[in-house]
């Protein structure tokens, strides 16, 4: 336990009462002076340390896997957990950035400066999404031990505007510890066509008619385990396998979606009822556990239409492939390790980020990008998506009810500081070294904890220093004596828990907590974080179902004492709502466009660059102009961002100039010129003039092309360009990663010819 960690539990109990410096030295009994101790485990050899495999889920929550009482088979986290223990009572950071940060770093969230999502960075240390270089990963500790570090998947807790191809990379896994990286840097990408990246390079993602990034990620991760046998001895490897699953997209081969036909037609109430009894059986909760009220917007099942119904249970059908599909993948991982004989010395973990989502809002979405625009579709709205939901013409979320049951039995889900947003699965095996097998832990563990625990069982020190720069002590514990005793005590003492507004803290079997923004799929509200706490003993009442907090005034008084403590040492304060980050973007692109003089000048192709780190054509009249030298008759993006559900392009069709806009159902708006371009040098220019418009709603735009200033084309049409075309397509220069936008030219193909310098000019008259 660090000293920082000592004085915040003695102030839990009332002995200390002066604030914690946050950067206090780390403290440990160890049976030899610490020194000696460092240097006796830096000498073991690396080939006899275990390997590490760390499966980070997205938004799975408490009750989603089977082995934790869940409805949907997951047989190969079932197996990792008969091979080990669960953890029941392990807890995470309500959002993906900042538990991702967390279990990296072996930091607080906000001690890593990733207080919230990365996207929605502000100006305050505990929340501007840069790592600080005095927290190094566990990669790049367990790398400087000797270990071949390999990250695939999602990466998203890192700033937008180092989201493209000229780096820096600092914050990218190149510049985090990881010697190999396979994924894509978002929130989320398209299963069947993602924005792929290797290393810090674009690339396509593999030709293949039944294509999925899952499965795709599991042959990365065997390809990669392999290729250390080209060194003899092979090191032992940390591998970091962070899949989209189950964010949305929820996207599934069809076949696996066939295998949930009908399950889920009894709805959430009755799964709900279903799960508790399963996980009361299992000794994962408590005898007596009551089920989390319904949180407002969510009706009882047997209120809801035919329709509704029907089109709800489909939605489970699709996520409840889409994990299983998953689950299926890891199984091929851990398939190879044991063929190669290594499965037995593997460090195994697989937990999730946060709990299960409700970004879908009440009826759920056919396409995710609708929420990030505000525009939250009907039981009428998505019915036409209906049959193909969870295929490529999709973008699917669930609806709200979906993911209260999916954390069964507790309060709300992610964003919410309540345990249905903080509250997750934790599942461990070390054949070699966990003589425990099937068994429940119940010491309260937080994300924090992982990374030093997998240091202890590494036997390896925390690094003075990573790249000259001295390191901070961890915030996290090592929880390793729990994995032999499950009496021991649990790491922490008190924990506290933030979200922009969203607060709670545990302690000792008790929580407080505030209900600041419960709609989590509006991202809008901009009242006062301060809301009175409540105060739950989460021990007896894992729902949090009773709130004591007027009976037990004094209690609360102790643990919001706590609570502010913890704030102050841990980088929290000043506590904001997420919508102030909206604002503070604006006016750094306003300085941005002042800095280039409203033009953004890309000499030679260049690709993706995240959305919200490019130009904002998505809002203002712009115009492009675009020296080509072309092929006779050739098909090609000059530049495109987004996709085929919400995207816009400029591109040559058999070398007729061609502007598209798709609104986010993918219906498109073509405007074309009637005659192709000649062979050889053109410069061809696009002027998109519109008028103001608020949200999703159609705005009359002109289009005018020429070439050469000789007028091709212009026409107007009333156009939706949604302010955001998404979180996962980019902007691309003379390629189109990702889903095309068009069906003119093929996605991942260089325009043919010679393209640049391509310029966009926002100094519209």
């Amino acid at each position: 336990m660090t000293i920082r960690r000592l004085l915040l539990a003695a102030t839990a109990l009332g002995l200390v009462t002066m604030p914690v410096a946050p950067a206090l030295a780390q403290a440990a009994p160890p049976a030899a002076p610490a020194q000696a101790q460092a240097q006796a485990q830096a000498q073991v050899p690396a080939q006899q340390r275990p390997n590490m495999l760390v499966w980070m889920l997205d938004d799975v929550g408490f009750a989603q896997l089977s082995s934790f009482g869940g409805l949907i088979e997951t047989p190969n986290i079932d197996r990792v957990a008969a091979m080990g223990l669960r953890y029941s009572n392990y807890h995470t950071a309500p959002i993906c950035s900042a538990s991702r940060a967390a279990i990296l770093t072996g930091r607080s969230p906000h001690t890593v400066h990733m207080g919230g999502h990365a996207a929605a960075e502000l100006p305050y240390p505990g929340y501007d999404s840069r790592i600080p270089a005095s927290a190094g990963t566990l990669a790049a500790n367990l790398k400087a031990a000797g270990y071949a570090t390999f990250a695939l998947g999602k990466w998203d807790h890192l700033p937008s505007e180092e989201m493209g191809p000229a780096g820096p990379f600092r914050f990218w896994p190149a510049g985090q510890g990881f010697d190999r990286f396979y994924g894509f840097l978002a929130a989320d990408t398209d299963n069947f066509n993602p924005v792929l990246v290797r290393d810090t390079s674009p690339v396509a993602r593999p030709e293949d008619g039944a294509y999925h990034l899952n499965r795709d990620l599991a042959d990365q991760a065997i390809a990669m385990i392999g290729s250390r046998a080209s060194r003899d001895p092979a090191p032992p490897f940390f591998l970091y396998f962070a899949t989209g699953t189950a964010h949305a997209p929820h996207h599934a081969p069809a076949d696996w979606i066939a295998r949930y036909k009908g399950r889920f037609d009894g709805g959430w109430d009755k799964a709900r009822a279903a799960i508790l009894a399963r996980q009361i059986a299992a000794g994962l909760m408590p005898k007596g556990t009551k089920l989390a009220p319904r949180p407002e917007g969510m009706p009882a099942w047997d209120s809801l239409s035919p329709d509704a119904q029907r089109l709800y249970a489909r939605q489970m059908e699709v996520f409840a492939a889409s994990l299983g599909y998953a689950d299926a993948q890891f199984g091929r991982v851990l398939d190879a390790l044991e063929a190669s004989g290594e499965l037995d010395n593997t460090v195994v973990v697989v937990t999730s980020d946060n709990g299960a989502s409700a970004e879908g809002a009440p009826d759920g979405t056919h396409n995710e990008s609708l929420f990030v625009n505000a525009k939250y579709p009907s039981v009428a709205e998505n019915l036409p998506f209906l049959e193909s939901w969870g295929g490529p013409r999709t973008y699917p979320h669930y609806a709200m009810g979906w993911a209260v049951a999916g954390n069964t039995p507790l309060r709300n889900y992610k964003q919410t500081a309540h345990q249905g947003g903080t509250r997750v699965p934790l599942v461990m095996a070390w054949p070699r070294g966990i003589a425990a097998r099937g068994e429940v832990r119940g010491q309260f563990v937080d994300v924090a904890d992982i990374a030093p625990t997998l240091l202890d069982l590494a036997r390896v020190p925390l690094a003075a220093t990573i790249n000259n720069v001295r390191q901070q002590p961890m915030d996290g514990q090592s929880f390793a004596p729990t994995l032999s005793d499950p009496a021991a005590p649990s790491p922490s003492q008190a924990q506290y828990f933030e979200m922009y507004g969203n607060k709670s803290l545990w302690s000792g079997g008790w929580s407080i907590v505030t209900s600041h923004r419960m709609k989590t799929w509006d991202m809008t509200l901009a009242t006062p974080p301060n809301e009175p706490w409540e105060l739950y003993h989460t021990d007896k009442d894992p729902g949090q179902t009773v709130n004591l907090a007027a009976r037990y005034p004094a209690k609360v008084e102790e643990l919001a004492r706590l609570f502010d403590e913890q704030a102050r040492a841990f980088n929290v304060y000043p506590i904001s709502n997420m919508s102030e980050a909206r604002p503070y973007n604006a006016n750094r692109l306003r300085e941005e466009m002042a800095r280039r003089g409203g033009k953004w000048r890309f000499p030679v192709p260049v690709s993706r660059i995240a959305e919200r780190a490019g130009p904002p054509v998505t809002a203002l009249p712009f115009r492009v102009r675009a020296k080509l030298d072309l092929k006779g008759g050739a098909s090609g993006p000059v530049l495109a961002l987004g996709g085929k559900l919400g995207g816009m392009a400029l591109f040559l069709d058999q070398g007729v100039p061609v502007f598209m806009v798709r609104d986010l159902a993918g219906q498109p708006v073509r405007f074309a010129a009637s005659a192709p371009l000649p062979g050889g040098a053109t410069e061809l220019e696009l002027d998109l003039d519109r008028k103001p418009g608020a949200g999703l709603e159609p705005v009359p735009v002109t289009v005018t092309l020429r070439a050469n200033g000789q007028q091709l084309a212009s026409s107007a049409a009333q156009v939706s360009i949604a302010p955001a075309f998404g979180v996962a397509e980019t902007l691309d220069i003379g390629v189109d990663w990702g889903s095309a936008v068009a069906d003119s030219y093929q996605a991942g193909v260089p325009f043919p010819g010679w393209i640049g310098p391509v310029e966009i000019d926002f100094n519209r008259p």
